[in-house]
């Protein structure tokens, strides 16, 4: 409203309301395509996927399987800062004393779910079948 002298009316709904609203949807839609299409390498039982084209555009949201396989893990993904701008954010913050207790799975624990229920997994193949 005082730098582009627009009404309070426009500046409210363009700049306010659209803006939240685009916003949302796209958040959506990344969480949306996340869970739809990709691989699903460390769970096939659940619907979240890995995606590296999300990944890609939304800063390291695409790596759904393993988020959701290993919630409690600050990166949200195995490969930690491949397009993963949000873990290389966080650990820059953590080399400024900014962020700690930052926790992380180990490689074992990584591989063992991912034998037992990834892509690879004898699993697989009873949630893959086409009906």
């Amino acid at each position: 409203m005082y730098v582009w002298g627009e009404s309070f009316i426009n500046a409210y709904f363009i700049s306010g309301v659209l803006r939240y609203c685009l916003v949302l949807n796209a958040t959506w839609f990344v969480n949306s395509v996340a869970h739809l299409w990709g691989m699903r390498p460390y769970d096939v039982r659940i619907n979240p996927a890995e995606n590296p084209l999300v990944a890609m555009v939304a800063a390291g949201e695409g790596f759904h399987n393993y988020h959701h396989t290993f919630p409690y893990d600050y990166s949200t993904a195995e490969l930690k800062w491949f397009l993963n701008t949000t873990t290389v954010f966080i650990d820059f913050f953590g080399l400024l004393g900014l962020a700690y207790d930052r926790k992380t799975m180990p490689k074992r624990f990584i591989d063992s779910r991912r034998r037992k229920t990834g892509n690879l997994s004898k699993l697989a193949s009873k949630y893959n079948k086409v009906e």
